[in-house]
């Protein structure tokens, strides 16, 4: 009876959704780690040392790219796998992107979303002489 339901539950498990166009997605992934970066008080900077990683299923010519600026931060020749470590300073959330270098398109994208301790709630105060 448990080898049953393990044999259904495995199988499960490995099975890979179809997408919209019934194609497999492909085996891809970048991952920031922390995902989240928390300041003091919000509209601060948020500091943080983030670890990127990114594996894919085949060997190629990558680059990792801030998603909004669309600047270039780090790019792999021949390589299915890589490592950046990033110094994280900023005051609203960051995407990222892997993309092949030969064709431009995007393969994976990720988030550091930023949260704050205190939120600020003081109303602006107009001062008066009279």
């Amino acid at each position: 009876m448990y080898f049953k339901i393990t044999v259904i539950l495995l199988l499960l498990l490995n099975t890979k959704p179809l997408l919209a166009n019934g194609e497999k997605p492909h085996d891809s992934s970048l991952i920031a780690l922390p995902d989240t970066c928390v300041a003091l008080r919000e509209g601060r900077s948020c500091y943080a040392d983030i670890e990127l990683s990114w594996q894919q299923s085949s060997i190629g010519n990558y680059c990792l790219r801030d998603a909004t600026s669309k600047h270039i931060m780090q790019c792999w020749l021949r390589q299915s796998s890589g490592k950046l470590n990033y110094a994280f300073d900023s005051i609203e959330s960051i995407s990222f992107e892997l993309i092949n270098s030969d064709t431009g398109k995007i393969i994976a994208s990720t988030q550091v979303q930023l949260q704050w301790v205190y939120q600020n709630r003081q109303k602006k105060r107009r001062w008066r002489l009279f």
